[in-house]
């Protein structure tokens, strides 16, 4: 492991040393790449999140939601033999093959998440795979690897409680929203939701991001991750620690829930969504599972007295890759002001 005061040449070696390792640009070789606005946002220390049970969520749901936009979640029902399962065959794919192997195999990203045709500013310190979890969804390109097959059924099995999470705790905001049936059914297609394995491999160089600061263009998403820490969340103007919660194959852990973009439409701002960034560790390797649901593409978002013109998601979706595309980075719900 570096010890911050190695060449860069060494730094470098240090970083490639394992053969699974993305070949990440170091700072020296592509410049300071902070962002401008976040660089003198201050770090606050760790932030204690409210926990929410999932068999009786009632109006600690809706406060989180008001006051952080992210919570813990107890009692989720996610058997924890699952989650270690799903772990494991992730952690062996992405943490123990070698990176060319990797690269070929359908739904792997390295440096961001983002599509691969979309330029992104930042290369992020991360790799993983992208699991579509849909019900029509047939992944014949998992048989090309024995190993990718196997996290591909494990996430659909894993994907169909999470769509049960994601329901039950929508089902509980729409009635606190007093959202009509019909608008609770479409603002919220939980079974076409995706998944994405995370890893975020030690870094050698101090000060890293393994993700970039943003918000998730979701209606929400639901976390399981290891015991290694590195989650921040903005809040009270400076950078916040998230302490592990244990949900990644751990026993009893609690999962951890995000509002996305989309929540924060359907409520006219009355709900958070948190804007967090994951620290890059010198010394262990990360991994998460990020579940994350949406809206039907064709549901019309509209929210009485909101600031946001009524858009339909596909038309959200559209507008953040042309962003990407054009600036590298997205814009979001800004695009959607009424007098934008």
């Amino acid at each position: 492991m570096a010890t911050g005061t190695e060449s860069p040449a060494a730094t470098a070696a240090a970083a490639m040393a394992d053969p699974s390792c993305p070949p990440f640009p170091l700072l020296e070789e592509e410049g300071q790449h902070e962002r401008e606005e976040e660089e003198n946002v201050p770090h606050g220390g760790e932030l204690e999140l409210p926990t929410v049970d999932l068999e009786a969520p009632g109006e600690a749901l809706a406060a989180a939601c008001r006051r952080l936009g992210v919570f813990r979640l107890a009692n989720h029902g996610v058997p924890a033999d699952l989650s270690a399962r799903l772990f494991a065959v992730a952690r062996d794919l992405l943490g123990r093959a070698p990176f060319h192997n990797k690269q070929a195999q359908p739904g792997y990203f390295w440096g961001t998440p983002a599509l691969s045709s979309l330029r992104v500013r930042d290369v992020n310190w991360v790799e993983g795979f992208h699991l579509t979890l849909g019900r029509d969804h047939q992944p014949t390109a998992a048989a090309s690897s024995p190993d990718l097959a196997a996290l591909a059924d494990l996430a659909r099995e894993y994907g169909a409680h999470m769509a049960r999470v994601a329901r039950t705790l929508f089902g509980a905001l729409a009635a606190a929203l007093g959202l009509g049936a019909g608008q609770a059914s479409a603002y919220l297609a939980e079974h076409d939701g995706f998944l994405r394995a995370y890893r975020y491999p030690p870094c050698p160089e101090p000060g890293r991001l393994g993700m970039e600061a943003h918000t998730d263009s979701s209606v929400l998403s639901v976390i399981s991750q290891d015991l290694v820490g590195g989650l921040q969340v903005l809040h009270g103007g400076a950078w916040r620690d998230v302490a592990p919660c244990g949900g990644g194959g751990t026993g009893t852990g609690k999962l951890l829930v995000n509002l996305g973009d989309m929540a924060r439409a359907i409520s006219g701002d009355a709900f958070r969504s948190v804007r967090h960034r994951v620290a890059a560790s010198r010394g262990d390797e990360r991994l998460s599972l990020c579940y994350f649901a949406f809206p039907r593409d064709d549901a019309v978002i509209s929210c009485r007295g909101s600031r946001y013109r009524p858009f339909t998601y596909a038309e959200f979706r559209e507008q953040v890759q042309a962003d990407i595309k054009a600036t590298g980075s997205k814009v979001g719900l800004e695009r959607f002001l009424v007098h934008h």
